[in-house]
């Protein structure tokens, strides 16, 4: 910046974008000496996914709305399977498939994958299938070898190793050494969505910009009510000009105690020889603020529905349009049910197909906008 009497040079110092920071990328990296491939630095990708899922709104309503569609009126079971598992449960914790169901369908639309655990006996027949929380898992290049764990974070942390689930006959099974056989008695069955990757990709990948912005904003309308610290500001300092590191320092306790969404402002800082040749800035004057904020909002909201495919008025979040009818609904929610759902459903179905080695042993009654069908389904 120059003063036309001193051309007295000003130095700002440049703030790092939130995005780089916050954002963290799905990255996959072969762990130095080990097999297993990290997903997202430190392992913690899938961990930013679901506090995401948790926090911001409007995805957590698709997801719950997705969840239910998915999961539909309930599932039937093939005789061979009500047969071998009595009451349904598929495992000594008690679990049903009905209930794995929506375990692992939620697993899904948040992460773009799901796991099971299945266990063999000694003969090689399924006598055990468990639901496996896909963020616990991890695998080798090739998704041959998974590794298990519950906290992927700590220093010291417990995995077990598991190899993929193989749809043995009695004939292969039979066929295995001892040791092999030994090895895959407990195997995990891994799906995801994306075969050109370790690990899945979730459908609203692309808006992960759009929730960090509908999350950030709720949090910076809460902290303008609580702190009257606020942003379009400059900070003059007065004596001198110090090191770059100095001003890093500086700039970050300030930064960690009064800006970013978290404090409603952001700070300029101007570094300058005396009084004198201070800096000055005029804040342009924004006559409807809110009306920003609500113009982002909806722009943001509008992006994590556009990555699903999905019409707000299918999850209880109406659109400016009052005219939406109940033809209108049941149109959106075909095009959904055929576009994100029934895919979802097929996928489901098929893993259980495959670990019994065999096709129709799980249909999930498709969810159904008529009362009558309901009734009879009930």
């Amino acid at each position: 910046m120059e003063n036309n009497e001193n051309k007295v040079l000003v130095s700002l110092a440049a703030i790092d974008p939130y995005i780089q920071q916050n954002i963290p990328a799905p990255t996959e990296k072969v762990l130095a000496g080990k097999n297993m491939v990290e997903w997202g630095t430190g392992n913690a990708y899938p961990d930013y996914l679901l506090e995401l899922c948790r926090t911001t709104p409007t995805l957590r309503s698709i997801i719950t709305g997705t969840v239910d569609f998915i999961c539909g009126n309930g599932c039937a079971l093939s005789k061979k399977l009500v047969d071998t598992y009595k009451d349904g449960q598929v495992n000594t914790k008690g679990e049903t498939i009905a209930e794995q169901i929506r375990q692992i369908a939620d697993d899904d639309v948040k992460l773009g994958g799901l796991a099971l655990q299945v266990i063999r006996s000694k003969t090689g027949d399924i006598v055990e299938i468990y639901y496996i929380k896909t963020a616990f898992i991890r695998s080798n290049k090739d998704n041959t070898v998974f590794y298990y764990s519950e906290d992927w974070k700590a220093s010291r942390r417990k995995v077990i190793e598991y190899p993929a689930f193989y749809p043995h006959t009695k004939e292969s099974w039979a066929a295995l050494s001892e040791q092999e056989r030994d090895r895959n008695v407990s195997s995990i069955l891994y799906v995801k969505n994306d075969r050109s990757q370790v690990y899945p990709q979730p459908v609203y990948c692309a808006a992960l910009k759009a929730c960090e912005i509908e999350r950030n904003i709720d949090d910076f309308h809460l902290n303008s009510l609580e702190n009257s610290f606020t942003s379009s500001m400059i900070i003059n300092f007065n004596n001198g000009t110090p090191s770059d590191e100095m001003k890093k320092e500086i700039e970050k306790g300030f930064n960690e105690k009064f800006s970013g969404h978290e404090n409603a402002g952001r700070i300029v800082y101007s570094w300058n020889p005396d009084v004198k040749n201070q800096t000055t800035i005029t804040a342009p004057k924004v006559e409807d603020f809110g009306a920003r904020y609500d113009a982002l909002s909806k722009h943001s909201r509008q992006q994590i529905f556009t990555s699903f495919r999905a019409n707000p008025n299918l999850f209880g979040i109406p659109t400016e349009n009052l005219g939406f009818s109940q033809e209108e609904y049941e149109s959106a929610f075909r095009l959904y049910n055929r576009t994100v759902v029934r895919p979802i459903q097929a996928l489901i179905c098929d893993a259980y197909d495959k670990i019994f080695g065999d096709t129709g042993v799980l249909t999930i009654v498709p969810f159904s906008l008529d009362e009558e069908t309901e009734k009879n389904v009930n």
